[in-house]
């Protein structure tokens, strides 16, 4: 560190001043003799510090800069000292001895290099945000070789400051002054904020500030043209992608370009007899892919003007994306499918981006937050629950529950829609408890949820026992005695039902499991609920209500449980033999032409087509203009209900309610919907 030449300079400046006095460690003297003898003992400090560990050398600094305060030797010594911090670790310190130079000797010769080492502290001592300012108000007055290191910095301090626009202006900058793999290093940062923080319009600010030349730019501009397809801003995705085909025709994003261009010429060609189909139609889930095909055919009627163009997605999101391309790019007017969760929410994306109507076949959520091109037409747990806890809660006066579910993504959705529905509904949920999918024996379970597990907590139990043991003083027939009055002790069943949201294979286990520890089901029975309270001597016996899910909807459920799950009530989307006229004729068509029952993947297909063909039968002459019909669609009478979409484009319809009556599944009447009271079948 060359630091004899500054002080000559400092000396210098002093020698064209007016001459005053000052005071030095109690001495008054003339400035210009306290000058020369700072100067002594710096260039001293030069000789004995060289070998001293950088902060007893920042010490001694310090010192010499407070003796000579009033003096410009002062402001080397100060440099000296923050300099030395800098190189023991201490930016603290070194942050300190700089703001004092900076703030004391505004005019020093050393003033510039402080205030470029004093933003370098600020970065070292965790304040991002100071030395971004600093760094950008000197750096077009640094040399040269300063520049890359204060560039790097000042990027760094952009992002621990999360001030990403400025972090992507300082990678560009460190890109332009490097070479080689640092360049590309850079770069390759830069462009990853662009893709993953910036908003559009930061991207837009960028995209002016930024040089034609910049190797940014095309990036920056291709992300705007895709936002702007995203929102349907055609016209300013043209605009930006012409920009980057025409200007930077040689970077990596003009295949891009030109691929979106295509896209949106493509786009104004649109055949509004061409439906898209974008399913699995190979693989394990071929079948659902054919069973959605079956219902949009039925849907569009032979013969008729409308033809399907169908896509395979392997059930894959890649595939979904892929299968979406070429829909809208062969000018399909709307596209049903994206039945697998999977590749739901990428064919949604994607439909989005081409401004396509698509009507999504899965239960996943959030699908159509993609945005107003997409819409939803399944069964959703959240409107199982609302079914359920409007039949309970609203129309049977229940107000407390049990629930028993797997620890599945389908039983666990359930179970958290339902307990939400509950507790919004001012319910309350009394016994809770889930187990493994796999479970094949559920006695434990039951024992716990109805108080007969963990008998040491129940006081009648434990009266009963002391009873006991008073009585009987032989140890064998006070054991019996104590046996006999826990086989006969009562379950607490402080619930009105017990929601069971699982398949029809462990229902047919929990349901006798529940009958074994006395939980007494048949609600739409009275005769037999007094007839066990008749058995049993418990006159304050109380039927609790089983509840299910369209995981019930199986004929294995009674074949498997017979009595135990009589009076059950469950909800599904479709049910084949419902009375409702639009569902019989659907079901009697499709078996006239299929040669088997639907079930509800098929209905649903056919009404999401039903209501396409119904917009589109109404003048939608365009994507737009059918999306804006599906929107306006009210009360579709289909095979799966009066359908409507709410405003998150969500379908709106009044599900199946199923009994289980006399060893079969039976629809309930609109008569017995509408009684009142808990167990009012």
């Amino acid at each position: 560190m060359h630091t004899a030449p500054r002080i000559a300079l400092a000396l210098s400046v002093l020698l064209v001043a007016c001459p005053k006095r000052v005071t030095v460690s109690g001495q008054e003297m003339s400035e210009t003799a306290a000058q020369a003898e700072a100067i002594r003992e710096l260039r001293r400090f030069q000789d004995e510090t060289s070998a001293e560990p950088p902060a007893a050398a920042a010490e001694k600094y310090e010192a010499l800069a407070a003796r000579y305060a009033t003096v410009p030797a002062s402001a080397d010594a100060l440099y000296e000292a923050g300099v030395r911090w800098r190189q023991a670790g201490q930016p603290d310190r070194a942050r300190s001895a700089f703001s004092r130079l900076v703030e004391r000797w505004p005019l020093s010769p050393l003033a510039p290099q402080a205030k470029y080492a004093l933003a370098l502290a600020e970065a070292d001592s965790g304040r991002p945000k100071e030395a971004l300012t600093m760094l950008s108000s000197l750096y077009d007055k640094l040399p040269a070789g300063d520049r890359p290191r204060a560039a790097r910095t000042a990027a760094q301090a952009a992002e621990s400051a999360r001030a990403w626009p400025d972090a992507v202006r300082w990678r560009a900058e460190v890109a332009q002054l490097t070479q080689g793999a640092d360049r590309d290093r850079e770069l390759a940062r830069a462009l990853e904020l662009v893709d993953g923080q910036l908003g559009q319009a930061d991207l837009s600010r960028l995209a002016q500030e930024l040089p034609p030349a910049s190797p940014l730019r095309a990036a920056v501009v291709m992300k705007l043209a895709r936002i702007a397809l995203h929102v349907q801003d055609e016209a300013a995705a043209e605009r930006a992608a012409r920009e980057v085909v025409e200007r930077h025709g040689g970077s990596p994003y003009a295949a891009d370009a030109r691929a979106l261009l295509d896209r949106l010429a493509r786009k104004s060609h649109v055949d509004a007899r061409a439906l898209g189909v974008a399913v699995p139609l190979s693989g394990k889930l071929k079948p659902w892919g054919e069973a959605i095909l079956q219902g949009v055919a039925l849907a569009l009627g032979e013969g008729s003007s409308y033809r399907i163009v169908a896509r395979d997605t392997r059930g894959e999101p890649e595939g979904a994306r892929a299968a979406m391309e070429e829909l809208a790019n062969e000018g399909v007017v709307a596209v049903l499918g994206g039945v697998t969760n999977a590749e739901a929410l990428r064919a949604a994306t994607s439909a989005q981006e081409h401004g396509l109507p698509f009507v999504s076949l899965a239960k996943v959520e959030g699908v159509t937050q993609a945005g107003p091109f997409v819409f939803r037409n399944m069964l959703t747990a959240e409107a199982q629950a609302k079914a359920l806890a409007e039949l309970a809660l609203a129309r049977r006066g229940m107000h407390r529950f049990a629930l028993l579910w797997p620890q599945l993504p389908y039983g666990q959705e359930l179970a958290n829609a339902f307990w939400d529905e509950v507790d919004a509904r001012g319910g309350e949920v009394r016994a809770a408890e889930s187990y493994e999918f796999d479970r094949t024996t559920f006695a434990p379970l039951v024992k716990s949820m109805v108080g007969k597990l963990w008998l040491d907590e129940r006081s009648d139990y434990q009266d009963q026992v002391k009873e006991i043991a008073q009585a009987e003083q032989e140890p064998y027939r006070r054991r019996k005695a104590i046996e006999k009055a826990r086989d006969k002790l009562p379950p607490i069943t402080d619930f009105d039902a017990v929601f069971i949201p699982d398949f029809a294979k462990n229902v047919a286990l929990i349901a006798p499991a529940l009958a074994v520890e006395d939980v007494v089901t048949q609600t739409c029975d009275p005769k037999e609920v007094e007839r066990i309270r008749k058995v049993t001597g418990r006159e304050d016996l109380r039927p609790v209500q089983l509840l299910g899910a369209n995981g019930w909807d199986d004929p294995a459920l009674v074949e498997r449980a017979g009595k135990y799950v009589e009076c059950a009530i469950f909800v599904d989307g479709f049910f084949a033999a419902s009375q409702r006229a639009e569902t019989k004729a659907f079901v009697t068509a499709f078996q006239a032409r299929y040669q088997h029952p639907p079930s509800i993947l098929e209905a649903s297909a056919f009404d999401a087509a039903g209501m396409i063909r119904r917009a589109l039968d109404g003048g939608a002459d365009g994507r737009e203009a059918l999306r804006a019909g599906l929107v306006g669609l009210k009360a579709f009478k289909g095979a799966t209900g009066d359908l409507a979409f709410d405003e998150r484009r969500e379908v709106v319809k009044p599900l199946f309610y199923i009994t289980v009556d006399k060893g079969a599944l039976r629809e309930l009447t609109t008569q017995e919907l509408a009684a009142t009271g808990a167990g009012g079948t």
